[in-house]
This record gives C-alpha cells, sequence and structure tokens, in this order.
C-alpha cells in the first residue's frame, strides 16, 4: 500500500484523489497505475470527510479479499463487497451431512433475491469487467456520487458477459455523462524489461512508451522450456526455494490446471495456498488464499486481477490458444519483479512476435542468483 503523501501529480493520481467529493468520476488507468490503491485512498477520504456511508464494490472475491487486507493500514472502518456478494443477498443454509454454507437466498419460485444496498458512495474497481446493466445498478444505488476506476486494455471476461468499456460508460449511460473523467498515464508496477514484453502480448493497447514505467526493477522476464508440465512444477518449486520468494502468484487457465499444480507441489513440500472452482460439484471448490501469508498463492488468470507480486509463475504455455490473450496479458502483468514463462512439448504460438533479446531462457544466468 502507497501513502497518500507518495501520489504523483504528474501521473494524475493526485488529481483523483483531490477531486470535489460532490461529483462522481470515471478513472481509467493502465495495469500498476494504482487503481485499487487509489479507490481504497478514496475510501479513506471520505470516511474522513463524510463519514461511513459508502461501499466499495469489486468484481471478484479473490481481488475483495486481497483489497481487504490493506483496510487495516489506511484505518478504513466498512467492509467491502465482491460483485455476486453485492448483487444477490446470501443465507446460512445447513445440509443433511451437518455442513454448513453461504447460499444464494432464494424466493418461492426459486428465483435468487436482490441485495443491492445503497449508499452515499459507491466506489467500483475493474469496472470494465461490468455489463452495462451492472454499471446502471451501481449508479442507482449511491445516493449522492460513483467513483468507477477501470481499463478496458484489461477486460478479459468479453467472452462471458456483454461487458461496456470504460470510454463508452459517458456515451450510453445518461446518469454518467457529467461525471468528471481522469486518466492515470503512468505504471508503477511493471519494470521496464517485462512492460517491453508483455506488450507484445497484449490486445487493442496503446502505442509503447518506455517512460511512462517508473519501477527501477530491471530483472528480465524468463520464457523457459521444460521437457513436461511436472517438470515446470518441479521448476516453480526450485526457484521459489532458491530465491526465498515470499510474494508469489501461480496462474493458469482453468481451475482443473490448479487443482492439478496444487497437488503436485503439495508433494513437493511447503505451504501453498490455493483458489479453484468445480463447476460440476460447488462442494468442491477450494480457497485457502490468506493475503495477509506470505505463502506462495495459485489461482486462475481470472482470479488473479487486480492483484500484484513479487513473482509471477506461468506454466502449462503450450496449452495457450489466441482466445486467451487478454487473460495473458493480465496474468503477466501482475508481477512488480520476476516474471516466470514455462511450456513444453511445442512453442507457444505467442512467442513468435516477440525477439528473443526480451526475455532470458534459463531459469539461473548468472552466480548472483544463487
Amino acid at each position: 500500500m502507497i501513502k497518500e503523501s507518495e501520489l504523483e501529480k504528474d501521473g494524475g493520481q493526485i488529481a483523483v484523489l483531490m477531486a470535489t467529493l460532490d461529483k462522481s468520476c470515471i478513472v481509467s488507468g493502465c495495469a500498476g497505475s494504482g487503481k485499487s490503491i487509489l479507490a481504497l485512498v478514496k475510501a479513506q477520504r471520505i470516511q474522513r470527510e463524510k463519514g461511513d456511508d459508502y461501499q466499495i464494490i469489486v468484481f471478484t472475491k479473490a481481488l475483495c479479499n486481497y483489497m481487504k487486507s490493506g483496510r487495516e493500514s489506511l484505518g478504513l472502518r466498512k467492509d467491502f463487497y465482491y460483485h455476486e456478494e453485492w448483487r444477490w443477498k446470501k443465507e446460512m443454509k445447513t445440509y443433511a451431512n451437518g455442513v454448513s454454507y453461504m447460499v444464494y437466498k432464494r424466493d418461492e419460485e426459486g428465483n435468487k433475491v436482490p441485495n443491492m444496498p445503497k449508499s452515499d458512495y459507491i466506489i467500483v474497481d475493474e469496472i470494465q469487467d461490468f455489463t452495462e446493466q451492472e454499471i446502471r445498478e451501481f449508479i442507482q444505488a449511491a445516493r449522492k456520487n460513483f467513483y468507477f476506476f477501470g481499463d478496458t486494455a484489461q477486460s478479459i471476461f468479453e467472452n462471458l458477459k456483454d461487458t461496456i468499456s470504460v470510454e463508452d460508460i459517458q456515451f450510453n449511460i445518461e446518469e454518467a455523462r457529467t461525471a468528471k473523467r481522469f486518466d492515470l498515464y503512468n505504471n508503477y508496477r511493471l519494470p521496464l524489461p517485462v512492460a517491453k514484453l508483455t506488450h507484445r502480448i497484449g490486445v487493442g493497447l496503446p502505442p509503447f512508451i518506455p517512460s511512462i514505467y517508473k519501477s527501477t526493477e530491471i530483472e528480465a522476464p524468463r520464457i523457459i522450456e521444460y521437457e513436461s508440465f511436472d517438470e515446470q512444477i518441479k521448476a516453480i518449486h526450485r526457484v521459489i526455494e532458491t530465491k526465498n520468494l515470499t510474494d508469489v502468484a501461480i496462474l493458469l487457465p482453468h481451475s482443473n490446471d490448479v487443482r492439478y499444480v496444487y497437488n503436485k507441489l503439495n508433494q513437493l513440500g511447503g505451504n501453498y495456498e490455493v483458489r479453484y472452482t468445480d463447476k460440476e460439484d460447488w462442494h468442491n471448490s477450494k480457497d485457502t488464499l490468506n493475503f495477509n501469508s506470505s505463502n506462495p498463492k495459485i489461482m486462475t488468470y481470472h482470479s488473479a486481477k487486480g492483484l500484484q507480486f513479487e513473482a509471477i509463475f506461468m506454466p502449462k504455455l503450450e496449452d495457450f490458444d489466441d482466445s486467451q490473450q487478454k487473460s495473458l496479458y493480465v496474468a503477466a502483468t501482475r508481477t512488480y519483479k520476476y516474471l516466470y514463462m514455462m511450456w513444453s512439448d511445442y512453442e507457444p504460438d505467442f512467442l513468435s512476435n516477440i525477439p528473443k533479446e526480451l526475455y532470458e531462457t534459463e531459469e539461473i544466468t548468472t552466480i548472483d542468483d544463487f
């Protein structure tokens, strides 16, 4: 978490924070521009000047839990919502086996019961992942003003839902037309060597401008070939131990891959945390992510949206297909220092667009890595 005193005027952060609370605003910024942090600091200012009648809503449960980990350091008193929790009421249900779960509350006809509580101020992060109808619901829930933070280049749910871009919100939704628009220009997370590589992966990105990347990290990203998927997993465990990494995410495209990697890494030793969903039987889903711990975390690309880690491992790139390109970009831009991409059997198609001088192909290249 960054402090209010560390926000940069030139990058637009101070302008967002200091904008009047008497007017709604829409903030657009690239990966690493500090949008999620600004959303929390904005809530801190509302709490200080206007009281506790605000809500922070994000798309995924993982991002919600991640942001909650910074709540105490900012002195925020309100709990946060992930979208499904905000939109639909839940209740505790005990099954015949005696196990209790929180489930959606339903009416007599079996329909989910709406929740959508109102507040004076509604703050939404990753706004580009919501539909026009959902955004209208946020606006209707705000008694006074709303604050939306998003990035069009990171919308990875386009195939799943009819999302609306940050740019189109003010054109399509009348209530949003008078909102103040802010654009964040600088990237404070991505090291320049990683940015040079990930910019070749992204879809619909603006022209590459090296000067906007403010990180001083110089570690080159790595794209490494292994004999098999299992060898990739062993390498992840080996690198984490060799470098003594304590802020790690292992990202995969599908929940089945996440479960497999989690089981294999547990066999190798160490304390790993995981989040995956079993769509056939949600009782078998698992979520042990704790963002206050230093244990490596395993999850899908989608669950990693909005998060950041010192080291990102992306195995099984041999299964990549073009429909996953935006997801791949989002996953690769979660790092603020190390990026390891791994493959076996055959080279991923996207590598053909990346000059080989932009990445290393070995786990360890200098004696300093030991």
